[in-house]
């Protein structure tokens, strides 16, 4: 009895005539005319050419969006590095900002210094005020153990602002001239007239300080200059306060009064010149 041959011996005979049908498929195919060839070809063409054109359009958009997203990377870390470097230049310009301010300050107590060189000085920042108003008080980084001492007299844009009233060991307290409290013995530099300049909250909201007590014959006129006196009790004679901005006759028509431009602005104090020669004993401590 004849034996049977197992089907999976088949398969590989039943592979190589599938590939003998395809060599021969395309041998006839390249035995065709050239015509049918072109109109073969045409079609394919037909077919695949708007794939490819699709694909190359689809490849050059992604190219692009990744090369956008690149330079998008790059600009954004040039930016960082510009925006630290302009932060600190910034903090530089500030820095060196405040040290002009620092060398104009010390610049203009020198100034004020040798416009007085019959007194000795000692310069000081303002490093507080007043919680209810300003023009009352302010402290100063001077006390004690620098030398400062109450009623000593404190100047500052070339005027006097002040006299110190409490003296701890780093700092001290100077009371304002413009404060209500407060009254000067002054004179005119020019005929030496006697009157007293007297602090006004409310008049100084005009840039003014009173002046009172001016005889009828004094000869006090307007745009005089108004310093300290030799008979005031706390301020050393000569200092500056300000000008003659306008005068009148009181209703009693015995004696005059008007008002001060002070010298001092007291709107932008910064660094003040104490006085360190105290009145009461003429001397340095």
């Amino acid at each position: 009895m004849p034996e049977k041959r197992d089907k999976s011996s088949l398969r590989p005979h039943a592979g190589l005539l599938i590939l003998v049908g395809v060599c021969l498929f395309l041998l006839l195919l390249s035995s065709f005319s050239s015509s049918f060839s072109n109109t073969l070809r045409s079609g394919i063409d037909a077919v695949l050419m708007p794939m490819q054109k699709g694909m190359n359009t689809a490849g050059r958009y992604l190219f692009d969006r990744i090369e956008e997203q690149r330079e998008l990377s790059r600009t954004q870390e040039i930016n960082k590095l510009l925006s630290e470097e302009l932060a600190i230049l910034r903090a530089e310009n500030a820095r060196l900002k405040l040290r002009e301010n620092e060398l104009n300050a010390m610049r203009e107590l020198l100034d004020l210094q040798q416009q007085y060189p019959n007194y000795d000085t000692i310069g000081a920042h303002i490093i507080g005020k007043n919680s209810s108003n300003w023009y009352r008080s302010f402290l100063i980084d001077k006390g004690s153990r620098d030398g400062i001492r109450v009623n000593m007299n404190v100047l500052a844009d070339g005027g006097l602002v002040g006299i110190v009233t409490a003296v701890g060991d780093s700092y001290a307290t100077v009371s304002t001239i413009i404060n209500d409290a407060q009254y000067v013995s002054a004179m005119t530099s020019r005929t030496q007239a006697g009157c007293i300049v007297a602090g006004d909250l409310s008049l100084y909201a005009d840039g003014l300080l009173s002046l009172q007590n001016i005889g009828m014959e004094d000869d006090i006129a307007i745009g005089d200059m108004i310093v300290t006196s030799n008979i005031s009790e706390l301020y050393v004679p000569g200092l500056l306060i300000g000008f003659v901005e306008e005068i009148g006759t009181d209703a009693n028509r015995l004696t005059r009064s008007g008002t001060i431009r002070p010298a001092a602005d007291f709107d932008d104090l910064d660094s003040v010149l104490v006085v360190t020669t105290l009145k009461i004993s003429g001397e340095t401590p």
